[in-house]
């Protein structure tokens, strides 16, 4: 085993280790959001965002009905498998300084052990499915019969959180750079992508009549009984199944909630987006794409990402959570980056900067550089929301101003 893997399994140690740290205290102390946004279940039938829910409260029939355990053991299973399916899918890679810097990236592995109000959310069952559909993309035994299960399961993720549907770009760009277009395979690439679309619509449709009521949330969280969340029925994902989005809980309303006056906010967001996505434009600096595969060049997925963007634009009109769907397209990009590592479909320009600057990094300062990438996922901090009032804050002086106050 390469002393660069030692390396992986102790960050993904780590990162395991803080993930249940961070479930743990979320369940414990019943919070309304981390804890709150797993237990939206089927009791009053079918709705948006309930399967998940539904399997946690089943299971803990064989608790004495214990919502709390059950939710933890789900949870740290689905967790666990996370990050060792993410090991073993870059395990082998060539890690080089960008590599590095985009595993550090604060969108990216800490966002949800870095950012206090985040926790472990639901995207992280559709990062599970991606990385199993780039493992069936990037096989040997890869064929387009075999395709099927991931076009169909894909549209059935939405049970889990319908926000996984703007995203659903992602699912044919892989796809496109893989698929040897030949007629016959076209043909079949087409007829995928299509039932793909199509199915995915139709289940946003269907979700759509079932966006939840006051029945939903006054049934599920008398269902929970004492493990419901904290201020279960007028807070939080629950109560959020009742009333219309466009209405904030103070009864105004809030349609277009990131136009307000305060220059701070934004550039406070625009600087941390730019900063957390530094290590992709750094990549896109040093990086070309091998002339054997006739579907992807550096403009080509340029264009791909442009198109992911503009896709996903209604959810950030939707939904407040704005570092949270950027960290979830730096998650994607991430996984695609080493997909095409996985491949050998990319090589770097500027070689000789390149090496010195790696060699330098990696084999005279590796322990500086580790200790500067620590500092780069943890410096800043924003919060996952983006409204009037939200700021970006330097960590450490949060950490020090809380110290301060308990002395």
């Amino acid at each position: 085993m390469y002393k660069k893997n030692y390396f992986l399994i102790t960050f993904f140690i780590l990162l395991s280790i803080f993930s249940l740290l961070r479930l743990y205290d979320n369940t414990i102390n019943l919070d309304s959001w981390q804890y709150g946004e797993w237990l939206i279940n089927y009791q009053y039938g079918f709705v948006r965002r309930g399967v998940i829910g539904e399997i946690i409260y089943l299971f803990s029939k064989l608790f004495n009905n214990n919502i709390q355990l059950s939710l933890f053991i789900i949870i740290s299973a689905i967790s666990l498998f996370y990050y060792f399916l993410s090991y073993q899918f870059i395990k082998n890679a060539k890690l080089n300084f960008i590599f590095y810097m985009i595993i550090f990236s604060p969108l990216f592995y800490l966002f949800f052990v870095v950012i206090s109000k985040v926790g472990i959310k639901k995207e992280i069952i559709f990062y599970i499915f991606y990385l199993l559909y780039l493992f069936h993309l990037s096989s040997k035994n890869f064929s387009m019969k075999r395709n099927w299960k991931y076009m169909i399961s894909f549209p059935i993720l939405l049970l889990n959180h319908e926000g996984t549907f703007f995203y659903l770009p992602y699912m044919i760009f892989p796809l496109l750079c893989i698929v040897k277009i030949q007629k016959k395979e076209f043909n079949k690439l087409a007829i995928q992508l299509i039932a793909l679309i199509l199915l995915s619509v139709l289940f946003m449709i269907v979700l759509y009549f079932h966006k939840g009521s006051a029945e939903h949330v006054n049934t599920i969280c008398t269902s929970l009984g004492k493990y419901a969340p904290a201020k279960c029925d007028w807070w939080g994902p629950i109560n959020a199944l009742s009333h219309d989005i466009h209405i904030a809980v103070d009864g105004e309303t809030n349609l277009f909630f990131y136009i307000f006056s305060g220059y701070k906010s934004y550039l406070g967001l625009l600087f941390y987006i730019l900063y957390s996505y530094l290590p992709l434009f750094i990549f896109y600096k040093f990086i070309y794409f091998k002339k054997e595969n006739n579907f992807l060049s550096v403009n080509l997925f340029l264009i791909y990402l442009f198109t992911a963007f503009i896709f996903s634009f209604p959810l950030f009109h939707l939904a407040e959570d704005w570092s949270r769907w950027f960290s979830i397209h730096f998650h994607l990009l991430a996984f695609l980056i080493f997909f095409f590592d996985r491949l050998q479909l990319i090589n770097f320009k500027n070689i000789e900067i390149f090496n010195k600057i790696n060699f330098y990094l990696l084999n005279k300062k590796m322990k500086f550089f580790i200790i500067l990438l620590l500092f780069y996922s943890t410096t800043f901090h924003h919060p996952h929301f983006f409204i009037k009032g939200a700021k970006l804050e330097f960590t450490y002086y949060k950490i020090f101003k809380k110290i301060n106050t308990h002395f």
